[in-house]
């Protein structure tokens, strides 16, 4: 069983005696509603394809918590704990300074809920928050001194990279390279592997508007989903990369079939893109596309052919592009034409088969 907390929440601060939210209004952006969203779709993925259940501190209700007089999926995690573990006070009464009981309490709830359950994992979603504008961007945050939560952090990180970054509009967001260790007490109190992520800047104007794109949340949870299983099956950092493609002789009239090597963990179908960059005056070059509908479609292929007559060299870029627009960098290769026949091809393709990546020297 895996933890997904949904930071913060609305709770009863006792020395002003009156109900408030824990993060402030920045940029159309409450961390404190706007988290649930982001656990939703993670309980999802990992439910999904992770194939584990999946434990929120914080309900999804959306009937009235009469005290508070909000839905009960505003409210902070606390106040749901007492009502569906009302035996176990340890877990939303936990002993705290006189300060601010329930802010404290609702904090400490979330590792404790994972201690008393046992989970396997903790994961802790935030959004993050600076008083100036200019910070931006992912960071994943684990226990200082505990190894096996930084490789956790590191694989989150690596994964939500590949994925924000993979889709229309977000090649450039900043997703750190390296976790940050630090002594949170969401992380120090849980007694497993345990991250806080902090998805993006609220404070920022760009992130803000990130946050509430729903692509852009879909993404981020894909990839803490992907980091968390790839780690649990003892799998490191491996984006998604298609191996060098060594340049080709081909005769005219002929086609070659070229195995493509490749790198990361796809999740498909996985369409492979064959581009061309360069084509010689006076021809025309044709792109091609193989889908692999599973990860038994092996070995991975592609089908370049020369239609006629002519000798010159045809560059093209060749990716893969995964099911959750995963796109691996373009790998530059060339195809060299040839006149006559015999010369290392196969049997010719159609012309008109969209598979195939095609240069034609027109007549």
């Amino acid at each position: 069983m895996a933890m997904v907390s949904a930071a913060h929440g609305y709770y009863r601060h006792q020395r002003k005696q009156a109900w408030l939210w824990q993060r402030p209004l920045m940029n159309d952006v409450r961390e404190d509603l706007i988290t649930p969203a982001y656990a939703e779709e993670l309980k999802h993925w990992i439910q999904e394809r992770g194939r584990m259940p999946v434990i929120r501190p914080r309900t999804s209700s959306v009937d009235l918590h009469e005290d508070s007089g909000v839905e009960w999926w505003q409210v902070a995690a606390k106040y749901h704990l007492a009502e569906r573990f009302p035996d176990n006070s340890e877990i939303w009464n936990s002993p705290v300074g006189d300060g601010n009981r329930d802010y404290d309490q609702d904090l400490r709830s979330r590792p404790l809920l994972a201690n008393h359950l046992e989970t396997e994992v903790a994961l802790h979603l935030h959004t993050n928050g600076s008083e100036s504008e200019i910070p931006s961007g992912t960071r994943v945050i684990y226990q200082t001194g505990r190894e096996e939560d930084r490789a956790l952090a590191g694989s989150v990180l690596c994964y939500m990279r590949e994925l924000i970054t993979g889709q229309d509009g977000y090649s450039g967001f900043n997703v750190e390279a390296d976790p940050r260790s630090d002594n949170k007490g969401e992380n120090r109190i849980a007694k497993m592997a345990s991250i806080i992520i902090e998805t993006a800047f609220h404070s920022n104007p760009n992130d803000a508007l990130a946050l509430q794109d729903p692509v852009f949340r879909e993404a981020s949870m894909k990839g803490v989903e992907k980091g968390y299983r790839l780690w649990r099956e003892g799998k490191g950092c491996n984006p998604l990369k298609v191996d060098p493609i060594a340049t080709i002789r081909v005769a005219a009239g002929q086609s070659r079939v070229v195995d493509l090597g490749f790198a990361g963990f796809p999740q498909y179908p996985v369409v492979i893109e064959t581009k061309n960059v360069a084509c010689p005056p006076g021809w025309k070059c044709t792109d091609g596309a193989v889908t692999l509908p599973d990860p038994d479609s092996k070995p991975a292929q592609i089908t370049l052919r020369c239609e006629n007559a002519g000798s010159a060299p045809i560059y093209w870029d060749t990716r893969m592009v995964d099911d959750d627009g995963v796109k691996s960098p373009p790998v530059r290769h060339i195809v060299q034409c040839v006149r006559g026949s015999g010369v290392l091809a196969s049997p010719a393709a159609h012309a008109d088969d969209g598979r195939v990546a095609t240069a034609r020297r027109l007549l």
